[in-house]
């Protein structure tokens, strides 16, 4: 598995959640306006040669889960809930054909952002996933 395909499998389990307006498999310059949305996107990789025919691939991804803010505690109680989706989707996908694990890695990052004049409420979390061997 190439960490383009446990990227690209990552968009895929978490845009079968249904709880996302838009997950992308990278950072787009412009949300297009959408009020839910995941970015995954490649940070850092380790590659542990054990022997000739062993080999450990350890990538890291940032996903930020942005939500449109329009006013009152709305933005908040849903990145509460997609902070809840990303746990638990995490959790029922520890094992499949791309990765032997996933490791939500501690603390998340919130903050504010505005994107293409959009103000959004953000949350970064960093996923560690070891490749299936």
């Amino acid at each position: 598995m190439s960490r383009q395909t446990a990227r690209e499998a990552l968009v895929v389990v978490f845009d079968a959640t249904g709880e996302f307006n838009q997950v992308n498999g990278y950072a787009p310059p412009d949300l297009q306006g959408y009020d839910k949305v995941l970015n995954i996107y490649s940070d850092r990789t380790h590659h542990q040669q054990e022997s000739q025919a062993l080999e450990h691939n350890f990538y890291v991804f940032t996903l930020d889960v942005l939500v449109k803010r329009s006013g009152g505690e709305t933005a908040e109680d849903t990145l509460d809930s997609l902070h809840d989706t990303i746990r638990s989707t995490i959790k029922a996908n520890q094992s499949n054909a791309n990765w032997d694990y996933l490791s939500l890695e501690e603390p998340s990052d919130a903050y504010f952002a505005e994107i293409s004049g959009v103000a959004y409420r953000v949350e970064s979390h960093s996923l560690s996933v070891k490749e299936t061997t």
